[in-house]
């Protein structure tokens, strides 16, 4: 059978690039240990490859080589900018004791959130409106004196929704700005910002996972303070993450070792990995303006013939990146509608790939207002570097007697 795939917000296949690069490194090791933390010739040798492609991705990405933090995922890289972030302002300043999110972030963010409130951090959550956006008007409402860290996803994984990120850290330095003249006593309130002298503050945070490859990146212009990649959205290798991370920004790892990057991943490094890494990244920036253009003209094919469907909705209006569409589809539950594509040769998700195999509403579109019903009867279809047309059109023929399948399902079920 034919596989075709769709599930590309969930990982990319492996770019050529990547595979090339990956393969090149592996041989210039080949025979010889790849432990770039060892001080002889074979260790140094590592060393010259990792460090080369620590400038790659800098290069691509916008940011300093000295600014790459190479992780153990994407996952790993948002749970170690928000707990590290969290905890080195508290221990600055023990009443910077405020976690802030949005109420439709990843789990990686989510979940690490609440073992931060567990710590005993406050964890204040922005709500989202019934596009998915965050409502910045919740943000006046912040008192930043307080607050540790913020983290606010750049683009949603779930419906592709581009969120106010700029704007948003715009807001809170404004916001910070005018409680330190309220408190003129208080040196603290101000928030690091970019070019502040400010040693105490909190810094913000945005996981870019489903951002990279669909989304300019150029840390050097981004008015965060890091930011969170994971390499195989963009084509590179599995359990490889990437933190941008300002050189002044303080970050209190929990990951103790050896040493390595930063003093914040204690481990050896995964040369080759980091080598693909930066082929990948460097692809999806050097593609992004052709990327953008016919994932545009695949998101309007697709459109074009899933909204004729009856009972199918594109699941939020609002401004988001073409490459990741979320369908709600009334009276489907998505777990025996993607049973039914899948058994059609089409990958497609209901949303997270953690999630899977979980039956459970998609907590986005709860967020956004839809019923339970309704948020049960998700479809994600997201584009990568490899879809074509023909896929969409697959698809689309596939997916109405998949929707009636699963209605008929849900009926019984409901009975």
């Amino acid at each position: 059978m034919q596989l075709t795939y769709l599930d590309n917000a969930a990982s990319e296949p492996l770019r050529p690039e990547a595979l090339a690069a990956m393969n090149e490194a592996a041989a210039t090791l080949s025979g010889i240990g790849a432990n770039p933390s060892s001080a002889h010739a074979a260790g140094r040798k590592a060393a010259a490859l990792l460090e080369t492609a620590r400038a790659q991705v800098a290069r691509a990405l916008g940011a300093e080589p000295a600014e790459v933090i190479f992780t153990g995922g994407g996952t790993d890289s948002c749970a170690l900018a928000l707990r590290g972030l969290a905890r080195a302002a508290c221990r600055q300043d023990p009443r910077r004791s405020q976690v802030v999110i949005s109420q439709v972030e990843h789990d990686a963010v989510g979940l690490n959130a609440r073992d931060l409130q567990e710590a005993g951090f406050q964890v204040q959550v922005l709500p989202v409106d019934s596009g998915g956006v965050v409502d910045l008007e919740a943000v006046s409402a912040l008192d930043t004196t307080q607050i540790a860290a913020v983290s606010v996803m750049s683009v949603c994984n779930e419906n592709g929704v581009v969120q106010p990120v700029t704007k948003l850290c715009h807001m809170l330095r404004e916001k910070a700005a005018a409680d330190t003249r309220d408190n003129p006593g208080d040196k603290t309130a101000a928030g690091k910002g970019i070019g502040s002298d400010s040693d105490s503050c909190f810094a913000i945070h945005t996981d870019a996972i489903a951002a990279a490859g669909r989304q300019e990146i150029n840390f050097a212009d981004s008015p965060v303070d890091a930011v969170s990649l994971a390499c195989h959205k963009v084509g590179g290798p599995a359990a490889l993450g990437v933190l941008l991370a300002r050189r002044e920004v303080n970050l209190a790892s929990d990951r103790l070792g050896g040493g390595q990057e930063r003093a914040l991943k204690a481990g050896t490094q995964d040369v080759i990995a980091a080598v693909g890494a930066a082929a990948a990244f460097a692809a999806a920036q050097q593609e992004l303006a052709e990327t953008t253009r016919r994932h545009q003209q695949l998101r309007e094919k697709l459109l074009q013939g899933a909204l004729a469907i009856p009972g199918v909705k594109l699941a939020s209006d609002a401004p988001a990146v073409p490459g990741i569409v979320q369908f709600v589809l009334q009276g489907a539950e998505a777990e025996g509608l993607l049973f039914a594509l899948d058994q059609a040769g089409i990958c497609a998700s209901a949303g997270s790939a953690c999630h899977t195999g979980v039956a459970r509403p998609s907590p986005v579109l709860l967020a956004q207002g839809y019923s339970e019903q309704d948020a049960l009867g998700s479809l994600r279809i997201s584009f990568g570097w490899s879809t074509r047309p023909e896929d969409v059109d697959r698809l689309l023929q596939a997916l109405p007697p998949a929707l009636r399948a699963s209605r008929k399902l849900a009926e019984r079920e409901r009975k």
